[in-house]
């Protein structure tokens, strides 16, 4: 079972337009509805590849009902402590003609101390039945930096804990030494202050993160330069694929499903790269936080070209 957290989830409406103009009136597209949060895409992802997962986090009553039937319609297991509040609803514009996808997120619900007590004896448990616990995404008001780094020190003993967040969120969380962490190039700067300036640089810290914070493994992702996946024994690196980009929404989110997968499925290092290489090249050619099939996945798969640095 591989369990993820979303704490912050949102309905992600997905907007495109053939050229925004800013301050114009501009004609839509075409619009859809997602189930959204970095950890329910990761979830979306790994059921497509088979995989058994459920998603857990809070969710607002005052919209539950289309929460719940947008999950619903991705056919996941999920349990959702609900907040006396609204889901947010996070706007992506994506513009066909500048290929850029302008983000207009919500800031979400305000969770109390109770109902996070209530929500960690419900982790606690379930991170019994869970090969991996995945952590991801924004908090809401109310929870501290330290939220993930809590919550994985509370059931690292009992999982394999992963985390995909950014800024302090990121800098608290590896205190705890995650199993697994992916950072994209730019997360990686901003949380540690620095610019990278090669590839070398970028493995000297990733090192000195795992050597320091006992960290298993750094997937870190570089947009149209590829991937990186270093641990203490190698380094490896996935080129990129190019295909028609239609959105970036998501992308993280499936190649960490396609890492978490291969890991868990006991594959090699090099062929877990694959599969998120594979996941996150897919979805980028997609229009809001869709999901897609293993079929095509191992289609694409065929086109990754990995090698050892």
């Amino acid at each position: 079972m591989i369990t993820t957290i979303t704490l912050n989830p949102a309905i992600d409406r997905t907007i495109v337009v053939n050229s925004l103009e800013v301050g114009q009136v501009n004609r839509i597209t075409s619009a859809r509805e997602d189930i959204g949060g970095k950890g329910i895409n990761v979830t979306k992802i790994l059921k497509q590849l088979n995989d058994s997962t459920k998603a857990m986090g809070f969710i607002g009553i005052n919209n539950k009902k289309r929460v719940y039937e947008l999950l619903d319609i991705e056919n996941i297991c999920y349990q959702f402590v609900e907040v006396d509040a609204q889901t947010r609803i996070n706007t992506k514009i994506v513009d066909h003609g500048s290929q850029l996808t302008t983000d207009l997120n919500e800031q979400g619900f305000s969770i109390n101390p109770d109902l996070y007590e209530t929500f960690k004896a419900i982790v606690t448990e379930q991170a019994l039945q869970s090969d991996f616990m995945v952590f991801s995404g924004s908090i809401p008001v109310g929870l501290s930096i330290e939220t993930y780094k809590d919550l994985i020190e509370l059931v690292k003993k009992s999982t394999l804990t992963v985390l995909d967040a950014e800024g302090e969120l990121l800098v608290e969380g590896i205190k705890a030494g995650p199993f697994l962490i992916k950072p994209n190039i730019h997360e990686l700067e901003a949380a540690f202050k620095t610019q990278f300036n090669s590839e070398k640089d970028i493995i000297k810290l990733c090192l000195d993160i795992i050597n320091r914070y006992g960290i298993k493994m750094v997937l870190v992702s570089m947009g149209s330069e590829g991937s990186l996946l270093i641990t203490q024994e190698e380094v490896l690196k996935a080129e990129p694929i190019k295909v028609d980009v239609k959105s970036t929404v998501g992308a993280g989110d499936s190649m960490l499903a396609g890492i978490v997968h291969g890991i868990a499925n006991c594959l090699s290092l090099s062929d877990s790269l694959v599969f998120a290489t594979a996941c996150g090249t897919l979805a980028v050619t997609q229009e809001g936080t869709q999901s897609f099939s293993m079929e095509e996945v191992l289609e694409v798969m065929k086109q990754v070209q990995i090698s050892s640095l």
